[in-house]
């Protein structure tokens, strides 16, 4: 009997448990096909594309020896000693929670038959949206006028793991995880991964479209490949001043032979990141978002079904 009725309560239990998970997806849709939510999150998209575009821009002037922090910080700062920067960094804040709240309910939207492929892609749209929200609270954080350096930042930062036991550990794992981000933004602007965060394109539109994708996302990832490395060159050599972030990572590059031709190409990457986003608040996807490999697409190019 008392196997009777633990069987029971354990069904009980998977049946609420079950029943809890359908409605958070339900809601986490509901939210996502919201108007308003989409409203914010386009105009979130359009706040980082200027983020970047700003980036880009102090680059370039860093290139011909202009004093500049080519990172947030310093396209923050822009904007905020602009005249009316400090509404615009409030409109902004506020669209780039809206877009972390649509990013995190993307993983609701996810579908494949690989259950492991559905698992990472609601992990990456949830880190995502947290990083999102993130940046929306930064921009904040400058809307009320703070102020910040992102290199000092991350030294600063350094320097207090380097400090505690063990956290020589921590900081090389800050450095890879920097790193594998970088790497995936390169891997899904070579790959062209990023289109499925579009509604269908055709034409030159098309083309135009995933050439800024293509080259924006090579391009931030390469330097956030760099600013991990730094990272890991702070946590190897017990130097916090080795990790400088992407102002450092770019000033890195402009260090190497040919720098500032080099730097300014890098440069016009993130310019084109952030027209990329742009383009992709204005064509974005809307629906379920079906997960396929490679091989699923072979097979069904051959009629076979992915069910079996």
């Amino acid at each position: 009997m008392d196997a009777g009725v633990t069987e029971t309560m354990g069904e009980r239990v998977a049946r609420r448990r079950k029943q809890t998970r359908a409605q958070i997806k339900e809601a986490a849709q509901r939210a996502n096909d919201d108007p308003k939510v989409r409203f914010a999150a386009r105009a979130g998209l359009i706040a980082n594309g200027v983020i970047h575009i700003l980036i880009g821009g102090i680059a370039i002037g860093v290139a011909q020896g202009i004093q500049g922090k080519a990172d947030q910080s310093g396209a923050l700062t822009a904007v905020a000693v602009s005249p009316g920067g400090v509404i615009l960094l409030w409109i902004a804040a506020f669209a780039l929670l809206g877009l972390a709240l649509l990013q995190a309910t993307e993983a609701a939207q996810v579908l494949s038959v690989h259950r492991k492929l559905v698992i990472l892609r609601r992990f990456t749209n949830v880190a995502k949206g947290v990083g999102y929200a993130g940046i929306g609270v930064v921009t904040a954080f400058y809307a009320l006028g703070g102020r910040s350096s992102s290199s000092e930042t991350s030294q600063t930062f350094s320097a207090d793991l380097l400090s505690t036991p063990g956290g020589v550990f921590v900081l090389a794992g800050v450095g890879l995880l920097v790193g594998i981000v970088g790497g995936t933004l390169v891997f899904r602007g070579l790959s062209r991964n990023f289109r499925e965060e579009l509604e269908p394109l055709s034409g030159v539109r098309s083309h135009l479209v995933v050439s800024l994708g293509l080259i924006g996302h090579t391009a931030k990832g390469l330097a956030l490949v760099i600013s991990g490395v730094l990272f890991l060159f702070a946590a190897a050599f017990t130097d916090p001043d080795a990790a400088r972030g992407v102002d450092g990572a770019l000033r890195i590059v402009a260090g190497l032979p040919f720098g500032g031709a080099l730097l300014f190409i890098v440069a016009s990457g993130f310019i084109a990141y952030g027209f990329y986003l742009f383009a992709r608040a204005r064509f974005l996807r809307k629906g379920p978002l079906v997960v396929e490999t490679r091989r699923d697409r072979k097979r069904l190019q051959h009629g076979e079904s992915l069910d079996d």
